[in-house]
């Protein structure tokens, strides 16, 4: 019992960053799957119509059906969703930076808050052209 519990210890270490290797990789063979099993029940009901001579929606092959409407009506380069990832971006910057400058005063780390910062205001830029030059 006491060498079982001796083995253990040794073997903890090495599984803390294989599970953390894991977990992302689950997630995405769960992606998947959940993806084909919806495929798959397209699929058959599809054939169901077919067999039944009714006729197959057109949102149902398109995958139109299955967003709502919010998703329908918003593109992802919508001005609004701009305007969303400029303040977003600013905001974690400037909490990158400060969280960095407050760790160690004196130090470049308050510069990796540039970078979510910069994008940020480019986004924000990007929302003010558009606005002002619609499409």
């Amino acid at each position: 019992m006491e060498n079982d519990i001796f083995v253990l210890k040794h073997i903890f270490p090495f599984l803390i960053p294989i599970v953390a290797l894991l977990i992302p990789i689950v997630a995405i063979v769960a992606h998947y799957v959940s993806k084909s099993n919806r495929e798959r029940a397209i699929h058959e009901t599809v054939r169901q119509l077919s067999a039944a001579g009714q006729p197959i929606p057109q949102q149902l092959l398109d995958g139109s059906a299955f967003r709502g409407d919010e998703a329908m009506n918003t593109s992802k380069n919508s001005p609004h969703n701009q305007l969303r990832a400029g303040a977003i971006n600013l905001a974690v910057g400037l909490g990158l930076a400060g969280m960095f400058f407050v760790m160690r005063p004196g130090s470049w780390l308050w510069a990796i808050g540039l970078i979510p910062f910069c994008l940020g205001v480019a986004f924000l830029l990007l929302w003010k052209y558009e606005s002002t030059h619609p499409a």
